[in-house]
C-alpha cells in the first residue's frame, strides 16, 4: 500500500511544483474520501451498525462516528426486543425526513444535531424500550494528516490518487497549468472509466453464478 509521502514523490516527480506539503496532504484527504465514497457505493459495500436500542421516548441517537449524514441509507427498528430478534423478526423501515413535513403518520428518521438522528413514530419518540436499532450506511474512510498515513482505499485505485492529485495541484495558484490539469484530469476520468466496467463485470459474473446456481 502506498503511504501520503510516496503518492506526493510520485506527483512531484511527474509535475513539480512549490504547494506546500500540508497542502498537499489536505488535497488528497478530500480526494480519498471522494474517490473511496464513490468506489465503495459502485460496489455496494456498506456498514451496518446495530449498537443502539431504543430508549423510550428518547428523541434522538447518536450517528455512527465513521460517516456522514448523507451516507446513511437506510434505518430500520425491530418489532422484537433485542435478546427476542431471530429470522422471523419483523423490521420497520424508517424513511428520511427534514422534519418539516407531516411525520405524524409513519415511521421517519431525521438529522437532529451534528451527530445524533432522530426517530418518529406516528409523530412521537417511540415509546419502548430495548428494540433495536440498524443503521445502513457507507463508511467514511480514515482521514489523512500525515505523509506517514496509508489510504484506506485499496491499493488498486492508488493510481486515481496519483492523477487526481496533480490536477488538483495544476489547477492552483495564481498561475494554474490548465493544460496539466486537464491531462491528468483525463487519465483520472479513463481510469475510473475501467474501474467501473471492471466493477460491472464482476457484478454481471456474480449474479450469473448465482443464477448457475440456483439450477442445482
Amino acid at each position: 500500500m502506498s503511504t501520503v509521502a510516496q503518492i506526493i514523490t510520485w506527483a512531484d516527480r511527474y509535475f513539480p511544483n512549490k504547494v506546500s506539503e500540508a497542502n498537499k496532504i489536505l488535497d488528497l484527504d478530500h480526494l480519498h474520501k471522494e474517490v473511496y465514497n464513490r468506489i465503495k457505493r459502485l460496489k455496494y459495500e456498506y456498514s451496518m451498525n446495530g449498537d443502539h436500542t431504543t430508549i423510550a421516548d428518547q428523541f434522538s441517537y447518536s450517528k455512527p462516528t465513521d460517516c456522514d449524514f448523507d451516507q446513511i441509507f437506510k434505518i430500520m427498528v425491530s418489532n422484537d426486543l433485542q435478546a427476542n430478534i431471530d429470522n422471523d423478526t419483523v423490521w420497520d423501515d424508517y424513511e428520511y425526513t427534514d422534519l418539516h413535513s407531516d411525520v405524524s403518520s409513519g415511521t421517519y428518521w431525521g438529522r437532529a444535531s451534528d451527530d445524533a438522528f432522530s426517530l418518529l413514530k406516528d409523530g412521537d419518540p417511540i415509546d419502548t424500550a430495548g428494540y433495536e436499532i440498524r443503521i445502513y450506511y457507507f463508511r467514511t474512510p480514515n482521514t489523512l494528516t500525515a505523509t506517514t498515513d496509508t489510504p484506506q482505499l485499496e491499493d488498486q485505485y492508488h493510481n486515481l490518487l496519483k492523477y487526481g492529485l496533480i490536477s488538483l495541484i495544476a489547477s492552483q495558484g495564481h498561475n494554474p497549468d490548465t493544460q496539466i490539469a486537464d491531462y491528468y484530469q483525463r487519465k483520472f476520468d479513463e481510469q475510473f472509466m475501467i474501474v467501473e466496467q471492471n466493477i460491472s463485470k464482476k457484478d454481471i459474473k456474480g449474479a450469473e453464478f448465482e443464477q448457475l446456481g440456483s439450477r442445482w
